[in-house]
């Protein structure tokens, strides 16, 4: 292969992935018709283009993170800056307290 001066020259990436995850993600490549490499260059190319990650990350899956949970941790913190903040010893203390 020829390069032309000022061109941009290929270079090589290492990655790290669990076992296992490297034969999954090169299949599901395959059916679609790219390769690792080609995936992982869309991958590169639409972060700059966006200049984010091009997808969500959330914590969705865990719980502490719920709107409940949230809005509890809300309420506490406003209970603290007034000053009505509880004390327990013992966590069993707090759930026995709920409402």
């Amino acid at each position: 292969m020829t390069y032309k001066i000022g061109e941009m020259l290929p270079m090589h990436t290492t990655i790290r992935l669990e076992t296992g995850k490297k034969e999954e993600f090169a299949r599901i490549c395959e059916n679609m018709g790219l390769s690792v490499s080609g995936a992982i260059n869309l991958f590169v190319a639409k972060v700059l283009q966006c200049r984010r990650i091009p997808f969500e990350i959330s914590a969705d899956n865990d719980p502490f993170y719920s709107e409940y949970n949230q809005n509890i941790l809300l309420e506490s913190m406003k209970q603290i800056r007034r000053g009505e903040g509880k004390t327990y010893n013992d966590v069993s203390e707090v759930f026995a307290n709920r409402s």
